[in-house]
């Protein structure tokens, strides 16, 4: 009975309490029933399926019972089973255990968050230079009841601090910006919806498929003041405005773009080519090579509809400094939503026997193809990368993405050049190997939490800012690779060459998008972000009078 505690107390801490036994790996000795489903990304379908309990579950109530009617006997036999299964990578003397790394810099990052609204509003003051918005108290309270991080939220203050070095010379242009919006959103469908809070109730105008969105900023709407706020209803960023450019501060005050939100360059290469900002570079150090040639938005986006003016407005992604959206947790990261892009069940094949090898099935999502330019979108290229190196790569395209052949596209030969069959294969298929990759679709992927959560050791390829990257870092939670894809068979021989180093940053990576990017911290995320809306637009009203 000693031995089964000692188990159960090595693995417990990683997880709150009410969380343990439905969390714990699967034995491989289930048969799951479960559809067969092609993963498409941001249009994955929701599996409302549900599936036994876990062999470890039901061996840890067994075990207890046991022990209560039976003794040791056969606690001592549910004992052998877990062991069996947990000690499959037993780590010697002198090992860096990575559950134990995983856990404890989490457990860090949570110890030195504030503790005190005293204490966050000074450090909030530190970071900005400006008291907190009001009603912050209000969300502080929110955040420690939902157990989020208090402190952390640099990628906000970074979003807003041009509106706000802009509301010192006018405290009244971002509301400006937003009334200008308004005006055009009323005659042009943009896909931007227009969201009013009025009294703690959420009134959203505007053609978006996203209509889950008020149920999530209805679970704290009651601490927001009235405001209006613009979000962006496509995958794609909007505000192609860098305002890191010389001079942009003053260009920022004048109104250049007479159809804001319906710039639309058909491809799109040439326009980026142009804009300020918009030449991304390949690698962060070195001599300069570009990016744009390896990106399907860059080179012929799938829908296009920007605005050279400093519009606030909310959007999923983007590049920086090419555009200034500001970020926020789209519901493609919300295990609640039915967007988000969920695994049947957890994760039932011991690390040791997991193929050494990437694994990747999806759509031929990228640009619009026109000619052979697919040759350079990322998930073209690794199917190529993949069948010049079938020992490190088990990639495929599953299924052609018919919206995105317009005229000059050979939809035949390019679904036969790279045998998209259509096969429908199931996202758990991906326990079966150790590792998984992340790249750009049309832009964002949408897959990388989930990615993260299923256990893989995560590679990824992206030109995208997304809300989370100052809390998933390269290196430390995943195994960052070039736009052009042309260090990822190094990467992967590298992990196959430094397993325990390659384990360690996959551990980190599971145990941040396990227990810091939950749905309550995603609510907490964009709740602070729109109190800094709501402060800037307040800043209007201030003035008026």
């Amino acid at each position: 009975m000693n031995y089964l505690r000692t188990i159960r107390n090595h693995f417990k801490p990683t997880l709150p309490q009410s969380d343990f036994e439905s969390s714990l790996p699967l034995l491989p000795l289930q048969n799951f029933a479960h559809d067969d489903r092609q993963d498409e990304d941001k249009s994955t379908e929701n599996s409302h399926s549900r599936h036994d309990r876990s062999q470890v579950s039901v061996c840890w109530g067994w075990g207890r019972s046991a022990a209560a009617t039976a003794g040791i006997l056969g606690a001592a036999a549910c004992a052998i089973v877990l062991t069996a299964h947990f000690a499959s990578a037993p780590y010697p003397p002198h090992t860096v255990d990575p559950f134990i790394v995983a856990r404890e810099a989490v457990d860090a990052l949570y110890a030195r968050q504030s503790t005190t609204l005293a204490q966050a509003s000074g450090r909030y003051t530190l970071r900005t230079g400006h008291p907190p918005p009001p009603h912050y108290e209000n969300w502080f309270t929110f955040a420690r009841e939902k157990g989020c991080l208090i402190d952390d939220y640099d990628q906000i203050h970074h979003d807003f601090k041009p509106f706000y070095q802009l509301a010192r010379t006018n405290a009244s242009s971002f509301q400006d910006m937003i009334d200008r919006a308004s005006r055009v959103l009323e005659v042009v469908d943009a896909e931007i919806a227009r969201v009013e809070v009025r009294d703690g109730e959420i009134y959203m105008e505007g053609n978006t498929a996203y209509w889950e969105w008020p149920d999530t900023w209805r679970r704290f709407s009651r601490g927001l003041p009235n405001m209006t706020f613009l979000i962006n209803g496509r995958d794609e960023p909007r505000v192609a405005f860098n305002y890191r450019a010389p001079g942009a501060r003053e260009s920022a005050f004048l109104v250049n773009d007479s159809t804001p939100f319906q710039i639309q360059p058909h491809p799109t290469s040439e326009f980026f080519a142009h804009q300020s900002g918009c030449n991304v570079p390949l690698e962060s150090a070195g001599f300069m090579a570009t990016a744009n040639g390896d990106s399907g938005f860059i080179l012929a986006s799938a829908k296009p509809g920007y605005t050279t003016d400093l519009y606030p407005m909310l959007s999923m992604a983007k590049i920086s400094p090419c555009f200034s959206d500001i970020l926020f947790p789209t519901e493609y990261y919300y295990q609640r939503s039915w967007w988000s892009g969920k695994y049947g069940y957890p994760d039932n094949v011991p690390w040791h026997t997991k193929k050494p090898q990437i694994y990747w099935r999806g759509m031929s999502n990228g640009g619009m193809i026109n000619g052979t330019n697919y040759h350079h979108f990322a998930r073209f290229k690794l199917v190529d990368i993949g069948r010049q190196r079938p020992d490190l790569l088990d990639v495929a395209i599953t299924t052609f993405a018919e919206t995105l052949c317009e005229e000059g596209c050979d939809r035949d030969s390019v679904i036969a050049e790279y045998n998209i069959t259509r096969e429908g294969q199931s996202r758990e298929d991906l326990y079966k190997y150790k590792y998984a990759v992340d790249v750009d679709g049309t832009t964002f992927s949408g897959r990388f939490l989930g990615l993260l959560r299923s256990g893989s050791l995560v590679f990824k390829s992206t030109l995208f800012e997304e809300y989370f990257n100052d809390w998933l870092r390269p290196f430390e939670h995943y195994v960052p690779v070039l736009a052009d894809l042309s260090d990822l068979v190094q990467k992967v021989e590298w992990a196959n060459a430094n397993p325990e180093e390659a384990r360690l940053i996959q551990q980190r990576g599971l145990e941040v998008a396990r227990r810091v990017l939950t749905d309550d911290q995603n609510d907490c995320y964009l709740y602070a972000a729109l109190l800094e809306w709501a402060q800037l637009q307040d800043y209007a009203r201030g003035s008026s009078t």
